[in-house]
């Protein structure tokens, strides 16, 4: 039995891993961001060009971003009993989610709206249910900006009996598919506690479906 237990925790810390190498993505861009302006500024000073406040404002503003995102992916990883933390209910989660697809996608045209119908309701493990949903999305969205309407993802919550759920509802999204290395990554997550991922269709129109056991 403790063998068995020993090998489904690092099977899902596997699956953990995995899903979070996808997040990194999203960090790497935005640290990139503040290497390219770091680089230019290097120029400028090499060829004695006075530098306004303006590129220092620039500057401060990438930092403060990718603090942000870096803040708002950790706010999802392992709950580290802090009493001062709020609640991982599911409008926790699908703020969290929210709040990275917009640092994420800024600038491309996208667009969250959030329809939270039980608010206060938990999952098992809202960490796997908000990482799953971030290696799922962020592939989703426009790598630069979205169409005439934009980028838009609709995220519905709700508790139906002893299962959370969050739909993600997409519309003008960047197109892939359900067997991208992210969305087994996400299955497997979720597999791992009980969870599961329902397709109805991939993106760029198209809408899945995260399920979790409610918290006891």
């Amino acid at each position: 039995m403790a063998r068995n237990e020993e090998r489904a925790a690092i099977q899902h810390e596997r699956a953990r891993r995995a899903v979070f190498g996808f997040l990194g993505s999203a960090i790497l861009h935005e640290t990139n961001n503040v290497l390219t302006v770091m680089a230019g500024v290097r120029q400028l000073l090499k060829a004695g060009i006075a530098l306004s406040d303006r590129v220092g404002t620039m500057i401060d503003q990438q930092l403060a971003r990718m603090e942000e995102l870096v803040g708002w992916i950790r706010r999802l990883g392992p709950d580290d009993g802090d009493p001062a933390a709020p609640p991982r209910t599911l409008a926790f989660v699908t703020e969290s989610v929210e709040k990275v697809l917009l640092l994420v996608g800024k600038g491309r045209g996208v667009a969250i709206e959030r329809q939270v119908a039980h608010p206060d309701a938990r999952a098992r493990d809202p960490e796997a249910m908000g990482l799953a949903l971030l290696a799922l999305l962020l592939p989703a969205l426009p790598l630069r900006g979205g169409g005439a309407g934009g980028t838009k993802i609709t995220l519905q919550c709700a508790l139906d009996g002893a299962t959370v759920r969050i739909v993600a509802t997409l519309a003008a999204a960047r197109a892939s598919t359900a067997d991208e290395p992210e969305w087994n990554a996400a299955r497997e997550l979720l597999a791992d506690v009980g969870g599961r991922l329902v397709v109805a269709a991939p993106p760029p129109e198209g809408a899945l479906t995260v399920e979790l056991p409610a918290a006891d």
